[in-house]
């Protein structure tokens, strides 16, 4: 059976608003909320892509965050992967970031991170933000098992399996 991402006939929106917070397609006019949100909470950042994880950087500048968001923004516009930002109600600043892209090894149909900023994660937001991902990727994007690594598989695991299916392409 040959993995689809997408169906062609699926239009990803750019912008969907809740009772609590927008998702908005992540593009480089929200480099400088973006960057805020980094720099203000990049200590727990890094432990949300890997084990330690040094992104983003101490000392990482807007231009190198300008470039990260033009290639997410190229992503979606190329469906091959889809990236959100997302912001308080009164779109004052951005609270999170979702990243939905494809996954053709075994079990899962896609993996998804999301991160939300320290300020709003002590309130909650982050269990708020997940339940509702994990609801839209299965109802509007028809997903039916989410790779969701540090969250529904360790970090430890997740690495694990990265190594496996790089000594697979090898071998």
């Amino acid at each position: 059976m040959t993995y689809t991402f997408i169906s062609d006939d699926l239009e990803p929106p750019f912008d969907i608003e809740t009772d609590e917070f927008i998702i908005r397609k992540l593009t480089v006019d929200e480099v400088e909320k973006d960057f805020e949100a980094l720099m203000s909470s990049k200590e727990s950042l890094r432990q949300i892509f890997g084990i330690d994880d040094d992104w983003p950087a101490d000392d990482m500048t807007i231009e190198e965050n300008y470039k990260d968001l033009k290639g997410h923004q190229d992503q979606f516009d190329n469906r091959e992967g889809f990236a959100y930002t997302v912001v308080n109600k009164g779109d004052t600043e951005c609270i999170g970031c979702i990243y939905i892209w494809p996954w053709a090894h075994g079990t899962y149909d896609a993996l998804s991170y999301y991160w939300v900023t320290d300020k709003v994660k002590e309130n909650g937001f982050e269990e708020v933000l997940g339940d509702y991902l994990d609801r839209w990727l299965k109802s509007f994007w028809s997903f039916k098992n989410i790779l969701y690594p540090g969250r529904n598989i360790t970090l430890l695991e997740w690495e694990e399996l990265i190594k496996k299916i790089k000594e697979e392409k090898k071998g």
